[in-house]
């Protein structure tokens, strides 16, 4: 794969071409914000940080039941 087959492919991802809108929960945004920052790293980075997303949003949820 050459750079322009990478740049061709980087453009119709559709993960790259939606723009995320913040939730309100800042907490929410920031993991959020971590989960696209190592988008392009490791897949073990990657991991790390959806468990951190999923942790967050479980806890968010929990905490939806105590209001």
């Amino acid at each position: 794969m050459n750079d322009v087959d990478e740049e061709a492919d980087e453009a119709t991802d559709p993960a790259r071409l939606v723009e995320r809108q913040p939730t309100g929960d800042d907490a929410v945004d920031t993991v959020l914000d971590e989960l696209d920052a190592v988008a392009d790293e490791p897949l073990d980075s990657q991991i790390q940080a959806g468990e951190q997303v999923h942790r967050v949003l479980q806890g968010r949820l929990a905490d939806l039941g105590k209001e």
